[in-house]
C-alpha cells in the first residue's frame, strides 16, 4: 500500500499520521521521504530585526523572577516572616 500526502511542516517539525482504517494493525515498515516543495533562501540577521517587537523585556523577566522568589520565601521559609530581634 502506498500513501502519499503533501503536508505543511510546522516550525516544531512534528507531523502526525492518520492511517487508513483498512490498514491491519501490527508491525509495518514505514518510509518517509522529504522532498522540499521549494528552496527557501537563508535568513540574514536583518531579516530577523524587529521580529520580537512587543515581546517581553529582559528586565520584566527578572522582575517576575524576583517576585516569584519572594513568594517562595514567604511560603516555604518559616523564618522569613519573623520580626527582627
Amino acid at each position: 500500500m502506498t500513501i502519499e500526502q503533501t503536508v505543511e511542516i510546522p516550525v516544531t517539525r512534528r507531523i502526525f499520521l492518520d492511517l487508513p482504517q483498512n490498514l491491519p494493525p501490527g508491525k509495518a515498515r514505514i518510509e518517509v521521504r522529504v522532498i522540499p516543495a521549494a528552496e527557501v533562501p537563508p535568513l540574514s540577521l536583518m531579516d530577523l530585526y524587529g521580529s520580537c517587537a512587543g515581546e517581553d523585556t529582559l528586565e520584566a523577566y527578572f522582575e517576575r523572577k524576583r517576585a516569584d522568589k519572594m513568594l517562595e520565601a514567604e511560603r516555604f521559609n518559616p523564618r522569613f516572616n519573623e520580626p527582627d530581634a
